[in-house]
């Protein structure tokens, strides 16, 4: 990994103690994965689940958003909105300034919300894409006793993917695809602490 990459990325990550702290915190399964990777663009994806109905977690998703994203993952921990329309904007502010993170291009509640855009630093690359969370009904069973029987119950699974195109790039030079591999799973880890954190939250509230 390059000192360059590392510039760069420290803008995306939250400290190595705060991953800490989210893992023991967020206790929800949740499964990640680089789908592909370089210098190109990217495709990656994460799951998690909560014990919350699935309206509750996407009214939280959408109503709570300054409530449960984590605020080191914010340009200045500003203010934090979703506006559920096309066109709308997940948005932050401050008294003195604001930025869109992402637009929002498709809504179907309780189901799907896509957002396109760059994220972060990737804004600033070039980079754009498209972070489609979709939302579902799964069931689980608790442990059976000797002399009970499994309980299904309904737990509500979000799966969370962004598809990036566009040159990764470092002070103006095209990264290599394995500096470029590695801000993607930088990329990955933030955006499995934003997913738990939403899950845990609906979990919790």
């Amino acid at each position: 990994m390059t000192k360059k990459f590392k510039t760069h990325a420290s803008l995306m990550l939250t400290s190595s103690f705060l991953a800490t702290v989210l893992s023991a915190a967020f206790p929800s399964i949740s499964m990640a994965d680089v789908n592909y990777a370089d210098n190109s663009g990217f495709s990656i994806t994460n799951e998690s689940e909560s014990y919350a109905p699935v309206e509750v977690v996407y009214s939280h998703f959408i109503q709570h958003v300054d409530m449960w994203w984590p605020k080191d993952h914010t340009w200045w921990k500003g203010a934090l909105r979703i506006d559920e329309q096309a066109g709308g904007c997940f948005c932050e502010t401050t008294s003195t300034a604001s930025a869109a993170h992402m637009q929002v291009s498709y809504v179907e509640p309780n189901k799907k919300v896509v957002m396109t855009g760059g994220l972060g630093p990737l804004q600033e690359m070039g980079i754009t894409g498209a972070l489609t969370w979709l939302f579902s009904t799964i069931d689980s069973s608790t442990p059976s006793g000797a002399d009970t029987q499994d309980i299904r119950i309904p737990k509500t699974k979000v799966t969370l993917t962004y598809y990036a195109s566009g040159n990764i790039h470092f002070n103006g030079q095209k990264a290599s695809n394995e500096d470029a591999a590695n801000l993607v799973r930088v990329v990955d880890n933030v955006q499995a602490q934003q997913l738990k954190a939403l899950t845990a939250f609906s979990d919790n509230n």
